[in-house]
């Protein structure tokens, strides 16, 4: 019998061994001694749900000697518990992926003495506690929030024994509400308890732990490990007597059964079930402990928490990237990427506000998605400074950046993401050039420290590169005439162009360079090269379109299209060299004119009118600079998208016919005006008041926005009148010009004129402020506004109203079109035909 009993046992053994040879082996560190607070993993080895799950589960009882954090990070241990959600030492956040949390609440308070009551009660008292737990838990938030340190406290190492409390050699200490207080209690002593809940500082505990490493290379077994931790759990609240007895029996908890009947029902409480499903990590709940353990000053804002819940890491790395898991445990270590980027080089990107915009910051939000790692921009205020902040390793990438000897001794440089065209910006007067070798030792201005920089002093040196610290100031230097030109990409000065030099500046030649861009990454950390060299493979076209399409007014055409935008601007720049060079004739005639100084009245009218005129051919040249620079602009990024083989929408096309086909019609429009005020006539016969009012008011129209003022015209539309129509015309145009005069030089806000015309009289009334009626009225304009009223009887009035001055024309004879029928040669005929 007895030989049959020793060979049933070992073919028992035999069956558990080669059943558990089947079982991965792991291991789980406790934070402290076995008692309730670990009662979900004991009932989980215990109850076989480990098992079930396929792990042979190693529990580990704290011991003084042990480093849980290390020995996790090392993997001497494959899972740990710690009493905080953000595991820190030594002011560094260590990177830990949080599985779970099974207390939503830390049970970690302050135990006082009676009358200590609140934090500040314990200023110049006796506290004793743990250094981590004085230093980076929610005893330290709440010491730092009521100004509490070594300088009006002393703090001791505790010795994890209430004795020193009952017998007074400490005022307070740090204790668990699960156990502290129930020896507490059974000894009799009366206390006060501090918690830093009541003060919001809210932190977790008995928080489930791993290391990168085993969290990316053993994702499903992790993930078993935690499901099967959860049902334990949920067993051990349900079977609270079973677990102690089981404390007591196998494990030899040295605690009683009573503190740990005590410690299970705070056990319940702490875990909020009520709120929280078993194991639930609370991310808000973490982020503010986070915020509170950097504003305390125990962290530095430097350190970032990145990805450190197991479900999100799960989750970020299944966006399309096949990275190795060296990159993943990489990513998962360094918790956010520093990018630093050009503040000033819009649409491709720009800060506005702190956040960067553009198109290379929707690309870096895509690379974000895919890494599932936090970009952190770091704010400059120039492109010279991004470089300052790589050379010192403030900064991992640069998010759009192209390769150059000097920043290869920092950075390293992926392929391009971005391929864009090189061209010059000049003021709207320079000529177009094919080769800007050809202009000799112009100024050229580049930003410095761009690519292109470089470049232009090797391939162009009879150029004076002029470097500057962004687009802005070198747009801006070239509009003053400081600088020749400025060069950088099509896209980037086209947008410029468009929305704040409009009519003052052109691109007028287009370089054989192009500019290559993509990523740069500190050469110092190789391993992301690898990384971003992946995420720029996988941009794709359609992608990069969407994302350009947002930031740009480009249009496409095609080639019938295209060649007719050619052949129409040909015509409008031979136009306008023709009005330019009229409007230096003109200006030279009128100097000669006056210099003749003619006495006669007539002759001054006229000597004043060909001086106005030469400013007329200056507002129409002026205003036509804007629609051929637009038509320019379209035409040369039209011809950029065509030679890179973009595709062309119908849709797109359509649309820009329109707009070519509106321009034109406000050139014809300006010029149509023009040659109805210059046009000479002695004729006296019916117009429309406001439409001829109108028409002068288009001749300055650029004049009017220049100085962002505002004209309204009130009154019939239908009123008309009979006299030769220029003469008023200069009559509407001298009378805006002095009030445009008088609001830009006294620099009034929303600066306005407004004209009411009525069966009787126009008046012309701005807000500059009035004018002394008693001086006398001077001015060849004004005279000339007497003059050309007093011919047909008209009478013209200054009145100062609340805002400013008013200028009005009272009408003898004033006639509606219904009242004019056959009789217009009545209407003033006689007027004008006897001056």
């Amino acid at each position: 019998m007895r030989w049959l009993l020793l060979f049933s046992f070992f073919l028992f053994s035999l069956h558990a061994a080669h059943a558990a040879k089947g079982l991965e082996k792991v291991s789980l560190q406790l934070d402290w001694k076995y008692q309730f607070q670990f009662a979900g993993f004991i009932a989980a080895k215990e109850k076989g749900f480990y098992r079930d799950a396929g792990l042979d589960v190693e529990l580990r009882e704290y011991q003084p000697d042990i480093d849980i954090i290390s020995d996790v990070l090392t993997q001497k241990a494959t899972y740990g518990t710690y009493n905080s959600s953000i595991v820190v030492e030594n002011s560094q956040i260590k990177p830990l992926v949080l599985l779970a949390t099974y207390f939503q609440q830390s049970p970690l308070i302050f135990v006082a003495k009676k009358g200590i009551k609140h934090p500040s009660d314990l200023v110049g008292k006796t506290i004793m506690g743990t250094k981590d737990e004085l230093k980076y838990s929610n005893l330290a938030l709440l010491l730092n929030h009521f100004n509490l340190s070594s300088k009006n406290v002393h703090f001791v190492d505790h010795t994890f024994c209430i004795d020193d409390f009952i017998e007074g050699k400490v005022d307070a200490m740090s204790a668990f509400r699960s156990n502290q207080l129930y020896l507490l209690d059974q000894a009799g002593v009366k206390y006060e308890i501090i918690d830093p809940a009541d003060y919001g500082f809210v932190m977790s505990a008995v928080n489930l732990f791993t290391s990168p490493k085993e969290s990316l290379e053993h994702s499903g077994q992790t993930e078993k490990f935690i499901q099967a931790s959860n049902i334990g759990w949920k067993y051990a609240l349900e079977h609270q007597d079973e677990i102690i007895n089981l404390l007591l029996k196998k494990y030899h908890s040295n605690k009683s059964r009573e503190a740990l009947m005590f410690e299970a029902q705070e056990t319940k409480r702490l875990m909020m079930t009520d709120f929280y499903s078993i194991g639930q990590t609370n991310e808000e709940l973490v982020l503010r402990a986070y915020k509170q353990l950097v504003y305390s000053g125990s962290l530095s804002s430097q350190q970032k928490l990145g990805q450190f819940m197991f479900k999100d890491i799960q989750a970020a790395f299944k966006n399309g990237i096949d990275l190795t898991q060296t990159e993943k445990e990489y990513l998962i270590q360094k918790k956010n990427i520093r990018v630093c980027v050009d503040p000033d080089w819009f649409p491709l990107e720009m800060i506005v506000g702190g956040k960067h915009v553009g198109i290379a910051s929707d690309v870096m939000k895509d690379f974000e998605h895919k890494l599932g790692v936090p970009f952190e921009i770091i704010p400059v205020s120039s492109w010279s400074e991004s470089m300052e902040h790589a050379k010192q390793r403030e900064c991992d990438i640069f998010s759009l950046a192209s390769s150059t000897p000097e920043r290869l001794k920092y950075m390293n440089f992926t392929s391009p993401y971005m391929t864009l065209p090189i061209v010059m910006v000049t003021r709207i007067d320079k000529p177009f050039v094919e080769n800007i070798a050809t202009l000799g030792a112009v100024k050229m201005g580049t930003v410095k420290g761009y690519a292109i920089t470089g470049k232009l002093k090797s391939l162009y040196p009879n150029l004076t590169v002029v470097e500057v610290t962004s687009m802005k100031e070198g747009l801006q230097r070239v509009e003053s005439g400081e600088l020749y030109g400025y060069i950088d990409t099509l896209v980037v000065v086209s947008a410029s162009i468009q929305k704040e030099y409009t009519g003052v500046l052109k691109v007028s030649s287009r370089l054989n360079e192009e500019v290559n861009l993509g990523i740069g990454t500190r050469n110092d950390e190789l391993i992301l090269q690898d990384i971003f060299e992946k995420l720029v493979h996988s941009v794709n076209e359609p992608m990069m379109q969407t994302i350009y399409n947002r930031y740009t007014a480009v249009v496409y055409e095609n080639n019938r299209y295209f060649w007719l935008s050619l052949y129409l601007l040909g015509g409008m720049g031979i136009v306008s060299i023709f009005v330019l060079l009229w409007n230096r004739l003109l200006q030279k005639r009128v100097k000669l004119q006056l210099n003749k100084n003619i006495e006669q009245e007539k002759l001054l009218f006229q000597k004043t009118k060909q001086a106005e005129l030469g400013n007329m051919i200056a507002n129409i040249s002026h205003q036509w600079r804007e629609p051929l620079s637009k038509l320019s602009s379209i035409n040369l990024l039209t011809m950029a998208k065509l030679k890179t083989g973009q595709n062309i929408g119908d849709s797109v096309l359509l649309q820009q016919c329109d707009e070519i086909e509106e321009t034109i019609d406000f050139m014809s429009h300006t010029m149509q005006n023009f040659l109805e005020f210059y046009k000479k006539s002695d004729i006296s016969a019916p117009f429309n008041l406001i439409e001829s009012i109108h028409g002068s008011l288009s001749i300055i129209e650029t004049k009017l926005l220049d100085n962002a003022i505002t004209v309204q015209i009130n009154g019939d539309e239908d009123i008309m009148v009979s006299g030769i129509k220029n003469e008023w015309m200069q009559v509407w145009l001298n009378l805006i010009n002095n009030g445009i005069e008088v609001l830009k030089t006294r620099q009034i806000k929303n600066p306005m004129i407004t004209v009411s015309v009525s069966d009787d009289e126009v008046s012309f009334c701005d807000n500059g402020g009035g004018m002394d009626l008693g001086a006398p009225i001077n001015g060849l304009g004004l005279q000339m506004c007497s003059e050309i009223t007093a011919k047909y009887h008209a009478k013209l009035e200054f009145v100062n109203q609340d805002a400013g001055l008013c200028v009005r024309i009272r009408f003898l004879r004033f006639k509606s079109i219904a009242d004019i029928g056959n009789r217009e040669d009545e209407v003033f005929t006689e007027t004008a035909a006897n001056p």
